[in-house]
């Protein structure tokens, strides 16, 4: 045999009770609907405010990202096929790391046993015409990257201050 969970007395004392207090309970929970809905509101305000503001900051970034990727694509291309041509016409390999390894090591071995003392004229000369013609390809890159073939303006020198070259 099952017992109820309230006996008749705590039912009816429980259904004074909430008649007494039913006024009170259905103003608070109208109370309570009402801030609940303006909770909701201002949280789905807030909630397409920050949509709105990562939309607009990813068609930024997609903006950017497409106006940089087409010039990059184009003079990737241009920088692959000007390095084909000429490893083409220069007959130009791939570089090989153990033919590398090899000349450093024949190199730092001339120092220990003293061959660097057995140089010919000629081998000087061409290493001297190897060294002009890499300064010569820095110094146009300088001026390239410069602008000008005129040198850097540095504050603090003669020729920034008066604006001449020099006295």
């Amino acid at each position: 045999m099952s017992r109820p969970l309230f006996n008749l007395a705590a039912r009816q004392q429980f259904n004074r009770q909430f008649a007494r207090h039913a006024s009170t309970t259905s103003e608070a929970t109208a109370q309570a609907t009402a801030v609940a809905s303006q909770a909701s509101a201002q949280a789905n305000a807030a909630a397409s405010k920050a949509a709105a503001g990562a939309k607009n900051l990813a068609s930024g970034v997609v903006g950017r990202v497409n106006g940089i990727a087409q010039p990059l694509i184009y003079y990737s291309q241009v920088a692959f096929h000007f390095a084909r041509q000429v490893g083409t016409h220069a007959k130009v390999g791939v570089p090989d790391f153990g033919a590398a390894t090899q000349g450093i090591s024949n190199f730092t071995s001339a120092f220990k046993n003293g061959a660097w003392k057995k140089v010919t004229v000629r081998q000087v000369g061409q290493l001297a015409a190897e060294g002009v013609v890499i300064s010569g390809f820095f110094l146009v890159g300088e001026m390239i990257g410069k602008g000008s073939i005129i040198g850097y303006q540095i504050p603090g020198t003669d020729h920034f201050l008066d604006g001449e070259g020099g006295h």
